[in-house]
């Protein structure tokens, strides 16, 4: 297991989103490699969550 900075979003005005903080989630190692991978190839960043709040803009 590895702990993971997950990024808070938050929709600001039109399609404007920040990130207001990040909480702290736990990723397997086999069972989410590809979501680990996707972390460390943006790391200092944290990882964006799966469901962003203006996609279906």
């Amino acid at each position: 297991m590895q702990a993971v900075p997950l990024a808070i979003l938050e929709k600001g005005r039109g399609t404007q989103l920040s990130v207001v903080g990040t909480r702290t989630i736990h990723l397997c190692s086999d069972c989410d490699a590809d979501t680990l991978r996707r972390y460390h190839a943006n790391r200092p960043n944290p990882l964006m969550p799966d469901d962003i709040p203006t996609a279906g803009l």
